[in-house]
């Protein structure tokens, strides 16, 4: 294709079956008038006319976005405002027409697009086996870009912009595992330091109501579902511990208190609260840098979450607070 640049439009000249055509370029895309496809298809311009109403009656395409004007210059000399229709229009009567040209013309057309899907299945395949390799490969140029924050002549931007990578990284990893369904659940902490019992979960939830001046619906119990959650987190299978890290059993407890709804009022917050007072007092709801594993707006959205969640994505949803725990 070779183009001449005239005023603010593109021309070019298109050799398509050893004739050459007149097309004008804009917009990226090809403009053809009824006149030029007539030529290019060899039929006549009142069945171009017709074949391009039919587009339209059908709704394949619609009028607005694949048609313009353009100033031409006619035979006489004079200039005259012409309709000019874009390549989805011409390609679409090219499938249409019936003449030598038109079935030459779809010949090209499909071995084209032929082209592209085989070519286009290739390179993504290739992309697909190598996109592990490159998530590896970021996330390991991340982990190295951290360490900028401690360079000197780096500015104060470009360090913000670092950090806030590299600490919402693993967020971002346990999102993508999520959707994909590959999350895993971490080892976590075996020895437990403190051993959550009913008495001490209903002195929480007073104290929580103290500070809170909630009414005395909150906290009262509707059956004894509550104790069977404390419960549930410490149950042994053939004399192990059916959830041993504590981690686990942290999980579960937000789990279990959420989902049974033994309280008349409350849950979700109770439920919150005993969760982030086990890790407190198992000396794990802090990171070794004094850093909340879990912060406030991940509480409230775990907390809803599960409370949202299907009995069938148990499982599922201690995936996600595992790897939210671990450090």
């Amino acid at each position: 294709m070779k183009h001449q640049i005239s005023g603010e439009n593109i021309q070019g000249k298109v050799i398509l079956y050893k004739n050459t055509l007149e097309v004008r370029l804009d917009e990226k895309t090809v403009w053809l008038s009824q006149k030029q496809m007539s030529e290019l298809f060899q039929k006549d311009v009142r069945t171009i006319n017709e074949h391009i109403k039919n587009i339209f009656a059908e709704s394949e395409l619609t009028s607005k976005s694949v048609i313009r004007k353009f100033r031409i210059t006619a035979s006489d000399g004079k200039s005259y405002e012409t309709t000019h229709y874009n390549l989805d229009v011409i390609i679409s009567v090219g499938y249409r027409v019936k003449s030598l040209r038109g079935t030459q013309f779809r010949i090209w057309a499909t071995n084209v697009l032929r082209k592209h899907l085989v070519d286009g299945y290739t390179i993504n395949e290739k992309r697909l086996k190598a996109q592990q390799n490159k998530i590896n490969e970021l996330q390991n140029a991340v982990r190295l870009l951290g360490n900028i924050v401690l360079l000197e002549g780096v500015s104060d931007e470009a360090k913000g912009i670092v950090q806030i990578i590299s600490e919402y990284w693993r967020a971002l990893n346990i999102l993508d595992d999520f959707d994909h369904q590959r999350l895993s659940s971490p080892k976590g902490t075996r020895k437990s330091k403190y051993k959550l019992t009913y008495e001490e979960a209903r002195n929480i939830i007073e104290q929580m109501k103290r500070k809170f001046r909630d009414s005395a619906l909150v906290g009262q119990e509707k059956d004894k579902s509550f104790q069977g959650s404390i419960g549930a987190i410490y149950q042994t299978f053939d004399g192990k511990d059916v959830y041993p890290a504590t981690e686990a059993k942290a999980a579960h407890l937000l789990y279990f208190v959420t989902k049974n709804h033994s309280f008349v009022d409350g849950n979700k917050r109770i439920a919150a609260a005993l969760f982030i007072c086990f890790l407190q007092k198992n000396e794990i709801l802090l990171t070794k840098d004094g850093y909340k594993r879990i912060d406030d707006n991940a509480l409230v959205a775990l907390t809803l979450m599960i409370a949202a969640s299907k009995p069938s994505e148990k499982d599922m949803m201690i995936k996600v607070i595992l790897n939210l725990l671990k450090e």
